[in-house]
């Protein structure tokens, strides 16, 4: 298992050892390199506040520290401490066992792995030299091996394989001394650990020496309904001895398990342990049972369903899949949150792996997609398509598929296959892939085409307190890309600075590019906040640079509470259907009062827009609000004093219904060149664009 830094980068720390509870034991050094602390060998507590990232398999989970022991003591060649047990807020599926602990003694074979797998060579073999007498450390040797021990290997397992135990934790490279200074290669592959014994005492000395011990019940007979129903399905289905035995060492040799090289057959409790234990065991036995018991398939698949860290893939067929996703272009793979919500938009899946900005780094998003397999793994069916009694398939299959609707031809037709072989050992129905086949590569057809509606992103901003630029905002969002409304997976508790929220609606934002059309993003603001300026609101870019809102993307805003307010709900609509072939109307710095105003507008409907001339400031603000409360779908006006004129006059020749794309062109204009575009404009703007969500004012009781 490895430990990152909370925002989870692409560069693991360091490694961590299982322990029983859903725990992590690892080193303290690496605890503080995961928090960015300046000095990894910091003795302060990190405070229960402090979290990180651990990913166990492919799990990401959040992790806290419930036992701190620092480093004290330290020289160059060994110091004591080093230890630290993190607690995974969210705890694991039951399948993951934590590893026995044995006492080190000298002459062991070891091996330590690189928890990111991508070290020249990830696994180091050793053995122990050396142990301290007072069990304060022990030294491992890889001389004899091709690999070393060496950064990113601490806080992992010392590894004993012929007792499949741990034997101690990796802590650092041995720096050598005086005695040895004149054989550098040997020193460079030397490094020291904590021994088993070691541990025990410092955790111990903590409080916490338990920790280390396996419960006592582990080995108890399980006596769920689960285990009973497949002790009585292999007893029904599988009639002999010798059928048991060959399945039972063809699931084994799958999962990585020993088993005897007699023709002797595990008991049936035995076996329905081994399918309850490892997820991928009851998977392994249907792809053997398929074709010569179907029905035992479907036995064991309804029982597997109910068992919630039971997956629906061999071993195999997720590689298959893995190597396949992992093969689509970057441009694809970043619109997967987008897919998904196509796919299954009545999933419920973790808010994080649809809105991570993983998925646009092209080398983050490998991570991001183990963990959504993960998940996918377990949504066990979905319908095949939206109308009643629709035949169910795995709901993976129906993501995949949406997949293969926008990829390449060559991976679409392997992605095509791999999903009928599921299908078929899953004893789903191929009328039913075909038929959810042709809805995804209608879905992506309407999506292509060419739509008289840009994409579009709402984004419902409540200021939760603060003003100007300290306010602080919750968020819900919604997309349309071609039809209908989707919602947009977001905390929406969750309280963001102006930086978070410009962050989070960029990404939001740049998953909408794949109709090849520019998203509008369309803010709804409160009265209150009409005078807020998120054009300029800034977001990380690429090597320490910013992004602007409003250079990147057509930002326009609405007010809802005007309109619902306003007693011109007729008229909003219909200035809404003419705004292709309609007019502005300029309201000059002459005109004074709200009266005049009306007099602009009354019984004219092509007037679908109001252009606000250099007024006083004040009654600026007051003219927009009529404006919008009055039925006018478009208001363009300036912010600030100075130089107005000049965008005013550029920005007067547009079509109203090209104003969001003209008004970006000219923000995107003042960043390169704000000595010639000057002034700042402002658009207030509501197209026909369809039916809203239907819970844009009300709690979605979802």
């Amino acid at each position: 298992m490895s430990v990152f830094p909370r925002a989870r980068e692409r560069s693991s720390v360091g490694a961590g050892v299982l322990l029983p509870g859903s725990r992590v034991l690892t080193a303290a050094h690496v605890v503080n390199l995961a928090l960015g602390r300046t000095d990894k060998y910091e003795a302060a507590h990190p405070g229960k506040e402090a979290v990180l990232r651990v990913r166990v398999g492919g799990h990401w989970e959040d992790a806290r520290v419930v036992v701190w022991v620092p480093v004290r003591e330290r020289t160059k060649l060994h110091w004591k401490g080093d230890l630290a047990v993190l607690e995974l807020l969210h705890g694991l599926p039951p399948n993951f066992l934590p590893p026995p602990w044995r006492p080190v003694t000298e002459g062991l074979p070891v091996c330590a792995w690189h928890p990111a797998g991508r070290a020249e060579f990830s696994l180091a073999r050793s053995k122990v030299v050396a142990v301290d007498p007072e069990l304060a450390f022990a030294i491992v040797d890889s001389s004899d091996t091709g690999a070393t021990i060496q950064h990113g290997y601490s806080g992992g397992p010392v590894w004993f394989d012929e007792d499949r135990a741990v034997v101690g934790m990796v802590v650092a490279q041995l720096k050598g001394d005086e005695e040895r200074a004149h054989h550098p290669d040997q020193i460079r592959r030397r490094s020291w650990c904590l021994p088993t014994q070691r541990v025990r005492e410092e955790l111990a000395a903590a409080g916490a020496a338990h920790l280390l011990d396996t419960p006592h019940d582990a080995d108890e007979p399980d006596t769920s309904s689960e285990a009973f129903d497949l002790a009585d399905i292999l007893n029904r289905k599988v009639d002999s001895h010798k059928d048991l035995a060959e399945y039972g060492r063809e699931v084994a040799a799958r999962t990585g398990l020993s088993h005897p090289r007699d023709d002797s057959a595990p008991s049936v409790e035995e076996f329905a342990r081994v399918l309850l234990t490892y997820p991928r065991a009851l998977a392994e036995l249907t792809d053997v049972l398929y074709a010569a018991k179907p029905g035992a398939v479907t036995e064991l698949l309804d029982v597997g369903a109910r068992i919630e860290h039971c997956t629906l893939l061999t071993d195999a067929e997720r590689k298959r899949l893995t190597a396949l996703l992992g093969s689509l272009p970057h441009k694809i793979t970043a619109t997967v949150p987008a897919l998904v919500l196509d796919a299954l938009p009545d999933v419920e899946l973790p808010t994080d792996l649809l809105t991570d900005e993983t998925w646009l780094d092209p080398h983050g998003a490998p991570g991001s997609l183990e963990a959504l397999l993960d998940q996918l793994e377990r949504s066990r069916r979905a319908p095949a398509t939206e109308r009643p009694h629709s035949p169910l398939l795995p709901a993976l299959v129906c993501f995949v598929l949406h997949v293969a609707s926008v990829a390449p031809d060559a991976v679409a037709s392997d992605l095509v296959g791999w999903c009928a072989k599921v299908v078929r050992r899953t004893q789903g129905h191929q009328a039913a892939l075909e038929e959810r086949l042709a809805l995804a590569k209608e879905q992506a057809c309407r999506l292509r085409a060419p739509n008289r509606h840009a994409p579009r992103l709402l984004v419902r901003l409540e200021r939760v307190d603060g003003e100007g630029d300290t306010s602080r905002f919750t968020l819900r969002m919604w997309r349309r890309e071609a039809v209908g409304w989707q919602r947009v997976h977001v905390d929406e508790k969750e309280v963001r600075d102006i930086a978070g929220t410009a962050a989070r609606i960029f990404t939001a934002a740049s998953l909408l590019w794949r109709t090849g059309t520019l998203p509008i993003v369309e803010l709804l603001l409160d009265r209150a906040d009409l005078d807020m300026d998120p054009h300029w609101w800034k977001a990380p870019g690429p090597l320490n640079t910013e992004r602007a809102l409003g250079v990147d993307f057509p930002v326009v805003f609405s007010c809802p509470e005007l309109v619902e307010q306003g007693s011109d709900a007729e008229f909003l609509r219909e200035r809404k259907r003419r705004l292709h072939r309609g007019a502005l109307v300029r309201i000059e710095a002459s005109v004074s009062s709200l009266d005049e105003v009306y007099g602009l507008f009354a019984g004219d409907m092509d007037a679908v827009g109001a252009l606000v001339g250099a007024v006083e400031p004040a009654f600026r603000e007051v003219v927009v609000q009529y404006c919008l409360a009055a039925g006018v779908p478009v208001v363009l006006f300036g912010r600030g004093e100075k130089e107005w004129a000049h965008a005013e006059n550029v920005l007067a020749r547009i079509p109203p219904a090209g104003l969001p794309q003209a008004v970006r062109e000219y923000r995107r204009g003042i960043w390169n060149d704000p000595a010639v575009h000057v002034g700042r404009p402002v658009l207030a703007w509501s197209d026909d664009h369809g039916p809203l969500p239907e819970d844009l004012y009300l709690d979605d009781p979802s």
